[in-house]
């Protein structure tokens, strides 16, 4: 997995057409550096060991988060070039209508859908990522 070659993220993400379905682009440690096409909605989920890092290479992504202590949502709309962290345990759900292409960053071999996850419908591919043909 680990490469000695620069790695054009653009590139990347013309070699596949799948939607939830991130590639490893990267591994830096312990950690994966993931790349995904979204569009429509993910489902609700939550990781119990460990932060998620979202940037958005194109499009915008919308994140709800649940708080657990009253139950109340908000949503933090994210445009390229823009950041967001969701802290472990947080239920989540991104989303992006019109699509988007995302970069996180997670522990190697932590589950695209979490620990904890509603039904997964079709178009979501519960992975610890795939590997960049």
């Amino acid at each position: 997995m680990r490469r000695a070659e620069p790695i054009d993220l653009a590139a990347a993400l013309d070699s596949f057409e799948e939607l939830w379905s991130p590639r490893v682009a990267a591994r830096v440690n312990d950690y994966d550096i993931r790349i995904a096409k979204v569009a429509g909605e993910h489902v609700w989920h939550a990781h119990s060991d460990t932060d998620e890092f979202f940037l958005v290479l194109e499009g915008t992504l919308y994140i709800s988060l649940r708080d657990g202590l009253g139950g109340g949502e908000r949503v933090v709309i994210l445009n390229r070039g823009e950041i967001f962290v969701v802290p472990r345990n947080m239920e989540h759900r991104p989303a992006s209508p019109a699509g988007a292409s995302i970069l996180l960053v997670e522990p190697t071999g932590t589950l695209s859908v979490g620990d904890c996850h509603d039904l997964l419908p079709d178009h979501v591919d519960a992975t610890t990522g795939h590997a960049l043909d």
